[in-house]
């Protein structure tokens, strides 16, 4: 499974374990800009402000890193790439979990 495709089914879980309806129909899923586009409805469905950046890997970080905190969890990149999809799937991966913990 390429990454893209990883992170879309992570933030697809997220996206509807929030209850958003969200259709990425319309998006190639292949893109940065698709990533944004959910990171940013899972943002306002935590009526968290959405930090403005350009359309990068390392502009996703911050708005991961306030989901994260958003569930009480911390997670230290500092160790990581933060131009890699590989950190994105990381911090993903903490989010996911914190949903387990939940349900």
């Amino acid at each position: 499974m390429d990454k893209y495709t990883e992170i879309h089914e992570k933030l697809d879980f997220l996206l509807e374990d929030h209850g958003v309806k969200f259709d990425d129909s319309r998006l190639d899923k292949q893109t940065l800009h698709s990533l944004h586009v959910k990171a940013d409805k899972l943002l306002k469905a935590h009526k968290c402000t959405i930090p403005e950046g350009d359309e990068s890997v390392g502009a996703l970080q911050p708005k991961l890193n306030r989901l994260i905190s958003g569930h009480g969890k911390t997670f230290d990149a500092s160790d990581l790439d933060p131009e890699s999809l590989n950190t994105v799937v990381e911090k993903l991966t903490v989010l996911v979990g914190a949903h387990g913990e939940h349900s």
